[in-house]
């Protein structure tokens, strides 16, 4: 397999280029970064101006065009008549080309989890949780914090269901107490009844007994 020296791989990434190859294929073939290839690139043709007539070029070059302008890639896609696909390696090439090879790159690892990534910064957004020191602690609770407070979760978890359970224990132990309270209440009264009139009873057969009138018919008797 021949080793090409920097000179060759240069020639190659311009013919490459030319060729209307996204800067990923280029990559894979020349053996070089983002950085060294965009380089390259702007050298030989520079960034696209906004008043270049584009009439006749790729749509690539379209594309990086619009995409300079503030086009969003699903309106570059629609105007250009591109893939999604498309689409995608051109914006890649067009980070790259504005010296963005680290976002590209960044992009390249997380696109599968995109949606994860953009609800993660936007809680991060919500919350003012934007600058390093912040990002640094939640890292920090992510990696090495995160499975010992989801051990506490559920050992939490677990004496609340405790206590729910001893709570409910606690009102049935309650309502059967108010039951029997009840209860008790309802023969208090009655005894008090009873009670009412075993009194009144007992006095009038006491009057019975201690009157005169009473004991001198009983005599008769």
């Amino acid at each position: 397999m021949q080793v090409l020296n920097s000179q060759a791989k240069e020639q190659l990434v311009i013919k490459l280029h030319q060729e209307g190859k996204t800067i990923r294929e280029i990559a894979s073939v020349a053996h070089l970064s983002f950085t060294d290839i965009s380089s390259i690139i702007r050298r030989i043709d520079g960034k696209v101006d906004d008043g270049v007539d584009l009439k006749n070029k790729s749509p690539e070059t379209k594309a990086l065009s619009l995409f300079s302008s503030g086009k969003k890639p699903i309106d570059v896609a629609i105007e250009l008549n591109l893939s999604a696909s498309e689409v995608q390696n051109i914006l890649e090439e067009f980070w790259v080309l504005n010296e963005m090879d680290e976002l590209a790159l960044v992009y390249l690892e997380i696109k599968n989890h995109l949606t994860l990534f953009l609800r993660l910064f936007h809680i991060m957004k919500k919350n003012r949780l934007i600058n390093q020191k912040d990002i640094q602690i939640v890292l920090r609770y992510a990696a090495f914090d995160l499975p010992s407070l989801e051990n506490r979760i559920q050992r939490s978890t677990s004496d609340v269901i405790d206590m729910e359970w001893k709570k409910k224990r606690l009102v049935d132990e309650v309502i059967r107490l108010n039951s029997y309270l009840s209860q008790l209440k309802k023969l208090l009264k009655r005894h008090r009844v009873l009670s009412h009139y075993v009194d009144l009873i007992y006095t009038l057969t006491v009057m019975f007994y201690t009157t005169p009138y009473t004991y001198l018919c009983l005599e008769k008797h």
